[in-house]
């Protein structure tokens, strides 16, 4: 070899000696955190809610451990009534915003109820958000069996 070429490759393996270690330890940026999603103007704007007892259908089973078949409804009820973040309203045609109030049994956890409150715009009837917790089940018996769905999702009447 010549002195020109053994110094370059010397140069090129010294270099790679030096810098291969650095060039594994560099990890991949993380990918992004997705964009957060909007909350829909219908929800932040309203200033008049109807609240709507959607537990017309109420497992008795659950009701009496909630004040009766309307006790969800009526503290839901007096609960908002209690923030003025709305000015509640008399009908679905006078809301901005219709908050259905339920505590039913759901396939998410069948054996303890769960409170379900959606927030429909009752211009479109369109459904903007839906909030679902499973009531504590220290706070409520466990039902039988029994009232577990079948694999289609039908709850049996009672």
């Amino acid at each position: 070899m010549k002195p020109n070429t053994a110094s370059f490759c010397a140069a090129i393996v010294a270099t790679f000696v030096l810098i291969a270690p650095s060039l594994s330890a560099q990890k991949p940026a993380p990918p992004p955190d997705p964009p957060v999603a909007p909350v829909p103007s219908q929800i932040l704007n309203a200033r008049k809610a109807f609240i709507a007892n959607a537990a017309g259908n109420s497992d008795q089973r659950i009701a009496k451990y909630v004040g009766g078949p309307d006790g969800i409804y009526n503290q839901f009820y007096a609960d908002v009534k209690n923030t003025s973040r709305f000015d509640m309203v008399s009908s679905p045609a006078e809301a901005d915003l219709v908050l259905e109030v339920t505590i039913a049994l759901f396939p998410v956890s069948p054996s303890y109820p769960s409170f379900r409150l959606a927030i429909v715009d009752p211009k479109s009837n369109v459904l903007l958000w839906t909030i679902s917790e499973p009531v504590d089940p220290r706070f409520s018996p466990r039902l039988p069996a029994s009232t577990s769905p079948n694999h289609w999702g039908a709850w049996p009447t009672i």
